[in-house]
């Protein structure tokens, strides 16, 4: 049995889906109605289908037709709201007591539950402490604050009681040290005031008398144990399980106050003090209030404490101590805390000195008063259920949840329930009951539930039973007869009290455990045949996945295959005509094969379905030139049309492989153009057919040089030499220049003066040498010739 809580539309999706998917079948009224959309005809004279739909009912001339009914609600206790107190018993949720007639496979959302805050409703609280010596401060703050706490308390309820349990550890090696030095004395020294140690300690049953609760807290002493961990988990068991013990009342919220500074053992942990015994989830608490299981029982798991919980509606408020309470909430009590009920999702911190505990205990008891999370139990695996509430909406529509917060006295929570089966027969016990209830509370809302599966038909007086319309051997219902055991046959005729052994028997079994004995018959299962169903019509060989290769080809009788006239062989897979392998004109294979089995045994060569392609045959590469063209460069005589619709065998490809794949053949062609560029291709033939991959490139040959192109480049390389030189003439000449400029520069800056004529002064004398002159003038001429130079001197 589970519970399942679905969006409404996804209730619908289903159902919608649930009666598209069946069809309308059923000898009886009940069971053909059982699907959506169904109908049945209870003419007496019906000679079709009593079930089916309700318009091929009618329209078959049905004039009684039987339809669906629909779901009927009945409140049995309705009790009105009650917020308890004295002498009176509080009630927070309603109605109490519910029957429902759902007829399958219909969506039922016709109930409400309404749950309303009881003013006093009761309240059994029990501490849970922690008596080591770093939590002392809450035991003496509990101690101040015990008054304080059952004032804050009734402020919200008169109607409340007071426990108190401390737990510690096992009492064994390493969870506690077992020196008898340690047991006698734990906390060090005999003047310091300490208990022996123990794993869980009741000290006060839940109790109104708070100064009694008081005493029980100031007789609290610390003790120790060995390790780290504490072994809370025994003592948070027991008191959730000794419900007479520890004094929970059947109608009270339950409340467990845990407090501690440091993580949990669990189930496992006793493996390190060889405890292999798991925890057994019952109360051994001896007549003192102590666990007497501890050292032979295992810690309980998380699941353990977790389902006992909720068997038991327990509430736990985890409130960690401690300088390092935040990494101990974080790491091990707030993930626990979620999945408990009540809605607490965290645990709450502990001040150093505990003064804090009064508003912990307060606003935790607040928070689980306001918020109801309703949950169900016991709901069958047929059927469906959600819950809505417009709680989340502000009340203007409803949404799916099953969880209320911010709830007042005066502010109710009202849900309303979904309900949808998933039948497609109906079940043997058609009645049973789930509930309802408020996480953590007693109070219950059962609802009774009935599948409506019989028509009125069936039901007296208007069906007849022992009628003699059915032989006195049924009931005649619905316009067709419901036999009486023992008896079959349309008006129960057919008398089957005598053994099936008789009728029907063989070796193997009755009708060869291949069909039922009906009226001293064998009425064969699907695939078999026979007297006795001896003959198994599905033990054929089968051609392509088709027993005797089908209906077309033959049938499977006996075990053996029964060709048609047109097939033969084991398996009817050898065609009889020849017409598969004529060509178009008529030819058997193209004359190029023999045909064997309405199929084509092609000649060396040759392939294709008639034998019609021939690999190496001439044409081949012609045959597909055009295409190659058109597909690979958009040339040739092709057109676009003509391309698409002639070509889509064709594909062009970057590089050619050599290689074919299996069962095929490849043949390399080249096809020159009109423009003298060779073109590659590759022919592939295989039984699928025939296609061409084009390389897509073109190697074409050199074309005549371009007069155009050869002048203009003769005349820019004259035209580059020639700037070349001129730049060379026009550096070489700026060279000089600089260098005839700096000579002069030089010049300038440094002359050299001295004598010399002036090459265009002319003297005014002329001297003529007289070739005639003696000798001896000669011999001293440049004296003469100075005389007389100097006689022309002075006369000038």
């Amino acid at each position: 049995m589970f519970f399942k809580t679905v969006h409404i539309g996804v209730l619908l999706i289903f159902y919608l889906a649930s009666v598209q998917s069946q069809s309308c079948s059923g000898k009886r009224c009940g069971d053909c109605l059982i699907f959506e959309g169904c109908a049945w005809c209870k003419d007496p004279e019906y000679s079709f289908n009593r079930c089916a739909t309700e318009s091929q009912t009618t329209s078959n001339g049905c004039r009684q037709v039987v339809r669906r009914g629909s779901h009927g609600v009945q409140i049995i206790r309705n009790n009105e709201f009650s917020d308890g107190g004295p002498g009176m018993e509080p009630v927070q949720i309603k109605p109490q007591r519910v029957k429902i007639k759902l007829v399958p496979n219909i969506l039922f959302r016709n109930l409400q539950v309404f749950y309303k805050i009881a003013r006093n409703f009761p309240l059994d609280l029990y501490f849970l402490n922690d008596p080591s010596y770093t939590m002392k401060a809450l035991i003496a703050r509990l101690n101040a604050l015990a008054y304080d706490i059952a004032d804050e308390i009734a402020k919200l309820t008169t109607d409340f009681r007071f426990g108190l349990g401390t737990a510690m550890d096992k009492v064994i090696w390493p969870f506690t040290r077992v020196d008898p030095l340690f047991l006698a004395y734990p906390c060090g020294s005999p003047s310091i005031q300490c208990d022996k140690p123990y794993s869980f300690l009741h000290r006060q049953s839940l109790t109104s008398n708070i100064t009694k609760f008081k005493n029980a807290v100031n007789d609290v002493n610390t003790t120790a144990n060995q390790d780290i961990t504490e072994g809370l988990f025994d003592g948070l068991m027991q008191v959730m399980v000794c419900g007479d013990r520890i004094g929970w009342r059947k109608k009270a919220r339950r409340m467990v106050i845990y407090a501690t500074d440091i993580n949990f053992h669990q189930s496992g942990d006793g493996r390190f003090a060889n405890i292999l015994e798991p925890n057994d989830g019952l109360c051994h608490l001896n007549d003192a209030g102590k666990y007497t299981m501890a050292e032979i029982q295992d810690y309980p798991s998380v699941g353990q404490i977790v389902q006992k919980a909720r068997e038991n509606n327990i509430n736990i408020i985890f409130v960690i101590g401690g300088n390092d309470n935040t990494a101990v909430r974080s790491l091990f009590y707030d993930s626990l805390a979620a999945i408990l009920p009540g809605g607490i999702n965290n645990a709450s911190a502990l001040s150093p000195d505990a003064s804090d505990i009064l508003s912990i205990v307060g606003n935790n008891y607040r928070r689980l008063r306001e918020t109801v999370k309703i949950v169900t139990s016991g709901v069958p695996e047929e059927l469906i259920m959600g819950l809505y509430s417009n709680c989340k909406t502000g009340g203007r529509t409803l949404d799916r949840t099953d969880t209320c917060t911010g709830l007042t006295i005066d502010k109710w929570a009202n849900f309303t329930v979904y309900l949808v089966s998933n039948l497609t027969v109906c079940p043997e016990k058609r009645d049973f009951i789930f509930t309802l209830f408020p996480e953590g509370l007693e109070e219950r809302v059962e609802i009774e539930v009935e599948h409506v599966c019989e028509c009125k038909c069936q039901l007296e007086p208007e069906a007849e039973p022992n009628s003699t319309k059915c032989n006195n051997q049924g009931t005649y219902e619905c316009g067709v007869c419901h036999c009486n055991v023992g008896w079959s046959g349309d008006t129960c005729e057919c008398d089957e009290r005598g053994t099936e052994a008789e009728a029907c028997g063989t070796d193997s079994g009755i009708c060869n455990n291949a069909g039922n004995c009906t009226c001293g018959r064998c009425e064969c299962f699907d695939g078999y045949s026979g007297d006795r169903c001896e003959c198994n019509d599905l033990d054929c060989p089968s051609d392509n996945g088709l027993l005797c290769g089908g209906p077309d080809h033959g049938q499977c009788s006996c075990g053996a295959c029964v060709c048609n006239s047109t097939y033969t062989g084991e398996v009817c897979d050898c065609s009889t005509s020849a017409d598969s392998c004529r060509d178009n004109n008529g030819t058997i294979c193209t004359g190029n094969g023999n045909c064997e089995c309405g199929k084509c045994r092609c000649e060396v060569g040759f392939r294709g379905d008639v034998c019609d392609r021939c690999q190496h045959c001439p044409g081949i590469c012609e045959n597909n030139n055009n295409c190659v063209e058109c597909v690979g460069f958009n040339q040739g005589p092709f057109n676009t049309t003509d391309c698409s619709e002639k070509c889509q065998n064709v594909e062009v490809v970057s590089l050619l492989q050599d290689s074919a794949g299996e069962n095929e053949t490849s043949t390399s062609c080249t096809l020159q153009d009109n423009s003298g560029c060779l073109i590659e291709f590759n022919v592939y033939d295989s039984d699928g057919g025939q296609y061409v991959k084009v390389k897509s490139w073109k190697r074409c040959p050199p074309g005549p040089a371009d007069p155009l192109t050869v002048g203009l480049g003769l005349s820019g390389a004259i035209f580059l030499v020639g700037l070349l030189l001129l730049l060379i003439w026009k550096l070489l000449t700026m060279l000089y220049d600089k260098m005839e400029y700096s000579k002069f520069e030089s010049e300038i800056q440094n002359p050299a003066w001295e004598k010399s004529e002036n090459p265009i002064y002319k003297e005014c004398v002329t001297t003529v040498q007289n070739p005639l002159h003696d000798a001896e003038c000669i011999k001293d001429p440049e004296g003469l010739v100075n005389n007389e130079e100097e006689k022309i001197l002075k006369d000038a």
